[in-house]
């Protein structure tokens, strides 16, 4: 309102708009002392936000320097890691080439093996031949020799046949007992 207007009003106006005013200031008043409130929990809770923080960044200078360190042992294990797995590398190459060359050997003795079994089988083949031969031949001397045994048999049972009868002769002969007991020493 302008100041005319002011002017114009009667008291009881005036007053009113005075009570209304003061209302209103009490009212800003006590939404003033809200807002002062919550901008001191607002603050406060700022405060402790701060701290909060500052405690959150301490830590984080903390971990970072230990990830640090971290970064630090695990590069010096990668490269002992990286160290050794050449050195891990280098072995195998030459366990590969040993494994190679005793392979190599191996082929050239089983190469021989088979030389050597097929020329020992080739002589056992020539053995078993000559023993077949043998056997064959053993067999024919045992049929000869079993012949013979019977030939012999035949021929002794035909002489002790013949000595009994030729001593049946001479003791028919009559030829003293003296001669006779000598012929029967000689037979």
């Amino acid at each position: 309102m302008t100041e005319k207007e002011l002017r114009k009003l009667n008291r009881h106006d005036l007053l009113e708009l005075l009570v209304e005013q003061s209302r209103e200031a009490s009212r800003l008043n006590t939404e003033l002392k809200e807002k002062e409130e919550e901008l001191a929990e607002a603050l406060e809770g700022s405060g402790r936000l701060k701290e909060k923080l500052n405690e959150k960044d301490a830590l984080v200078e903390k971990l970072k320097s230990r990830l640090d360190e971290k970064d630090a042992e695990m590069a010096g294990e990668a490269a002992s890691a990286g160290e050794q797995l050449e050195r891990l590398k280098e072995k195998l190459n030459e366990k590969d080439a040993l494994v190679e060359k005793l392979k190599s050997r191996l082929d050239e003795k089983d190469v021989r093996l088979r030389e050597e079994t097929a020329s020992r089988e080739e002589q056992l083949k020539r053995l078993k031949e000559k023993l077949d031969a043998k056997d064959i031949l053993i067999e024919k001397l045992r049929e000869q020799s079993d012949r013979r045994d019977e030939k012999i048999e035949k021929l002794e049972a035909e002489t002790e046949r013949l000595r009994s009868d030729r001593w049946k002769e001479m003791k028919a002969s009559g030829l003293p007992p003296e001669l006779l007991e000598r012929l029967k020493t000689l037979l």
